[in-house]
């Protein structure tokens, strides 16, 4: 009887916790309409304050689900006030492990054979235990020392029974409330439950391992583990073991004479480079999944959060937009990306971005002091708050991820200088920019100079069929086209090619040389005329 008592406890923990959630939601609701949003909701704080301190120690006494749907919502600040990201953001994802004999018989169950025939060694006491899993060190039979993470056992029941009642508390919320109307609570529940079973998948967390790995395989600085596909399964995972100092002790660093300056320069290196060159960083990067080992180079553990992103070019308009002050393009640009939910007015956000404009356009690095930058973050928070904005569970954790970046970096080196630590990348980024387009332009270049090299051999061809009277033409009757104006097509064609293959190669030599300007106007001019010429030719 004790089974299901335990999951009452449960239904009933989620039911109270959702309901005075909404209900603290409603309240300041109501009482907005009568003093304003703005005192409205700095009266509500407190009630939210008191919430989210219950949720987080119901968290933490549940584990599972709860845990990481903490994370989750710490990392939606177009849902949740302040107060709960503040206080979700100290979740920390530790819960008591698992007894040995259930983790060993998950281990043999996987591999359908004794753990003494898997492993040489299986060390009974964790290493770490978070609400998914948890890692043992181990020896395999090369006599290499392994980290193996296991799945809980039981846990993915569990996990149905939870969401079950999120969603269908879920549901109601979204028919029955005002909450429900201003946010998709389906939405929200498939992302939440999406970015759960990803941490589920291990093979997917091997592969996210691998490709780090990949990433960084000519890196100086940053070391990824290996992983023994042999002796990995569903519910198995097993990496190469990596020993070094944990990032945020330190007084080891110091011992070690490893700068602690060096370190967080590297870190912050290392995740532009994620961010904005491969486009794929890891989620979660708390002092726990980060070492220091000899070099000295920083090595990540724990790849089961992840994050792709794969519009990066929507990325680069909204720089264009911010640069040019465009509103429209960079309101375009958010939807695109998901920010902006669809079928809403834009007309408050076009106003709310122009404010953001008009407030900050003349702000100078050398203002940008620790406070601004609060003020700035701030107004944003309140805009993306009060505005029918949505943020992607991809960007709501990679802001999480920069937030708990900003905190090692700080507590490793409190000088940090963030623009010269991020220089070498920012070159980089240019350098190959630089390369990708001349390589465009050289590969544009070459594609049509082989056309005209060739073209003399085919003319030629066509020549000699004509004299030995193989030349055979097929016509449509109906759509038989004067011979002088073939003659004149073809002459406008060799010519507009000739033309545009001039300006093009022309175009490619300024660039090189450094003359941007006249480099892509010849470009730009090259395209006009080549389109131009294409349409008069077609009709």
């Amino acid at each position: 009887m004790a089974k299901p008592i335990k999951t009452r406890r449960r239904i009933f923990i989620f039911f109270r916790l959702f309901l005075g959630i909404i209900f603290d939601f409603w309240r300041e609701g109501r009482l907005a309409k009568k003093i304003g949003v703005s005192k409205a909701q700095k009266r509500a704080s407190d009630w939210h304050k008191k919430r989210a301190i219950q949720l987080r120690s119901y968290a933490l006494e549940m584990g599972g689900v709860l845990i990481k749907l903490g994370q989750f919502l710490s990392s939606r600040a177009d849902i949740m006030p302040e107060v709960y990201l503040q206080e979700l953001s100290k979740l920390q994802d530790t819960v008591p492990p698992v007894e040995f004999y259930k983790v060993k018989a998950q281990v043999e169950a996987e591999f359908n054979q004794p753990l003494e025939n898997v492993f040489q060694q299986f060390k009974e006491e964790p290493q770490a235990s978070a609400s998914l899993a948890q890692v043992h060190i181990a020896r395999l039979s090369s006599g290499e020392t392994v980290a193996v993470k296991v799945l809980r056992p039981g846990i993915e029941k569990q996990i149905d029974i939870d969401l079950g009642i999120i969603s269908y508390i879920m549901e109601g919320i979204g028919r029955l409330t005002n909450f429900g109307n201003k946010y998709d609570t389906e939405s929200l529940v498939e992302e939440f439950a999406k970015t759960l079973g990803d941490e589920l998948d291990f093979i997917r967390e091997g592969f996210n391992a691998e490709r780090f790995r990949e990433n960084f395989k000519d890196s100086e600085t940053i070391y990824m583990p290996k992983v023994h596909w042999e002796y990995s399964r569903d519910k198995v995972l097993t990496l190469e073991r990596v020993e070094g100092i944990k990032i945020n002790n330190y007084q080891e660093l110091e011992s070690r004479n490893i700068s602690r300056q060096q370190i967080a320069q590297e870190l912050i290196q290392c995740y532009l480079k994620q961010i904005l060159t491969d486009g794929f960083f890891h989620a979660d990067p708390h002092p726990g999944n980060l070492f220091v080992v000899e070099g000295p180079r920083i090595t990540f553990v724990d790849f089961g959060m992840e994050i792709s992103l794969e519009m990066r070019q929507y990325f680069k308009d909204c720089v264009i937009a911010v640069a040019r002050k465009d509103v429209k393009m960079l309101v375009t640009a958010l939807q695109k990306l998901g920010f902006i939910r669809r079928g809403v007015n834009l007309q408050p956000i076009y106003s709310a971005v122009s404010w953001i404009y008009q407030n900050y356009e003349n702000l100078s690095i050398k203002e940008l002091t620790f406070e601004s930058l609060e003020n700035i973050q701030e107004d944003i928070r309140k805009i993306v708050y009060e505005q029918p904005f949505n943020l992607p569970s991809k960007f709501g954790f990679l802001g999480r991820a920069v937030g708990t970046l900003i905190g090692l970096t700080t507590g490793l080196y409190p000088d940090i200088n963030y623009v010269e630590a991020s220089q070498p990348v920012i070159d980089k980024l240019r350098e190959a920019q630089k390369k990708e387009w001349k390589n465009y332009l050289y590969g544009e270049a070459k594609s049509i100079s082989k056309i005209l090299i060739q073209m003399p051999y085919r003319i030629n061809n066509i020549i000699e069929k004509i004299e030995n009277g193989k030349l055979v033409v097929k016509v449509n009757s109906t759509t038989a086209i004067d011979k002088s104006k073939k003659r004149r097509t073809g002459i406008e064609i060799l010519s507009v090619s000739l033309f545009c293959s001039v300006l093009i190669v022309s175009s490619i030599f300024l660039i090189d040389k450094g003359s941007q300007f006249y480099g892509i106007t010849f470009l730009v001019i090259a395209l006009i005329v080549f389109l131009v010429s294409t349409l008069r030719i077609r009709k």
